[in-house]
């Protein structure tokens, strides 16, 4: 199946997916709970952002309209490009969801076929669709051949280590019209555990014949996502915890890739750490009012070691409960950036299992 094609006339840092051009190679990866419009749009002002795809829907829920769901696909103009990850276990479902998203105006889906929850898998949904090639390439290609606009996949290598369908499964999808599948190196076995193999995406990169494919996994510093270019040939990087982490990894990367990283400072300024805080709530308030209060509270393990905030003042963050109370410790803030004795993000603290009196 021939794919409509990208404009001749491009930016050389730029990529294809489909007939979309992306203006950049690295690109927000979905995260269940986190990459919502709030913080798609935070991030996208701090410029060097390729593609970014929404948390994960379920398709009966948005077919049915649920709020939820509505508000996970909510968008704006200045928030693009943007694919809609969707996934469920029922192949008829899934390509009516599809179809619902093009009438709607959305110019980009994205089939889930990595998350590891049990919920989700034990739907049928997300890496459990890995199981089954024939029936994988059944929901494809019912999904491509049901709408005009680009379809893509995000998977993991495969079910277990005994199980790696990931290579496969791409030729297959390649030839059923799909416009990019996105690799994250580890199996569903593995959850976030273990590392991401570069040498499984790698498998992937050399099995299809010139569909992008977008590396995945482990990317928390733009050495590590020049790094898996090179040792992979994946076309495109997507970044998902990385970009909580370090909000401003996409600008550095365009400097990188502007060749102007050393006569530009891509760090952030203290004043641009709090600016970028306040900016994200502001946007999460916009949406969620009152309520963006409790939805803002499990970013303050991510932001605070990079944006300087210290530890008492982090763990208001994840109490607050109103803007008034938030805009109190953003003030604290202010007066004390910086005064934190860790560096390291308390969201990568291990926490043992089991009543604090065993810790």
């Amino acid at each position: 199946m021939s794919l409509p094609q990208c404009p001749v006339e491009r930016k050389p840092t730029s990529i294809c997916i489909g007939a979309r051009e992306i203006p950049s190679r690295y690109f927000l990866a979905p995260l269940a709970g986190y990459t919502q419009l709030a913080f798609r749009m935070a991030v996208r002002e701090l410029g060097g952002l390729g593609l970014a795809t929404t948390d994960l829907v379920q398709a009966t829920m948005l077919l049915s309209g649920r709020r939820k769901s509505m508000d996970l696909i909510a968008t704006t103009p200045a928030d693009r490009p943007l694919s809609i990850q969707i996934f469920s276990g029922k192949p008829r479902e899934l390509a009516r969801a599809a179809k619902w998203l093009e009438d709607h105006g959305y110019e980009g889906v994205d089939i889930n076929m990595g998350c590891p929850m049990a919920k989700v898998n034990g739907q049928g949904g997300g890496a459990r669709l890995m199981c089954d090639t024939e029936d994988a390439c059944r929901t494809v290609a019912g999904v491509v051949n049901g709408v005009q606009i680009p379809v893509t996949v995000k998977m993991r290598l495969g079910w277990d280590a005994d199980r790696i369908t990931a290579p496969a499964l791409a030729r297959e999808f390649e030839q059923l019209g799909i416009a990019a599948v996105t690799i994250h190196g580890r199996t569903r076995q593995q959850g976030f555990h273990g590392r991401a193999s570069l040498d499984g995406i790698r498998a992937v990169v050399e099995a299809v014949e010139g569909i992008p494919v977008v590396g995945n996994g482990d990317v928390r510093t733009p050495a590590d996502a020049l790094r898996m270019r090179r040792e992979t040939g994946c076309a495109a990087v997507a970044i998902g915890r990385g970009a909580m982490l370090d909000p401003w990894i996409f600008r550095r990367l365009a400097l990188i890739e502007s060749d102007e990283a050393g006569s530009t400072n891509a760090d952030p300024s203290p004043e641009e750490q709090i600016d970028f805080l306040v900016r994200h709530f502001t946007l999460m308030e916009q949406q969620h009012a009152g309520y963006a209060c409790i939805l803002f509270r499990k970013f303050a393990g991510w932001y605070g070691a990079r944006l300087g905030i210290p530890e008492d003042l982090e763990d208001r963050l994840r109490r607050f409960e109103s803007a008034g109370e938030f805009s109190e410790i953003v003030e604290q803030i202010r007066a004390r950036h910086g005064q934190r004795e860790s560096a390291t993000p308390t969201a990568l603290v291990k926490t043992p299992n089991g009543p604090n009196a065993l810790w």
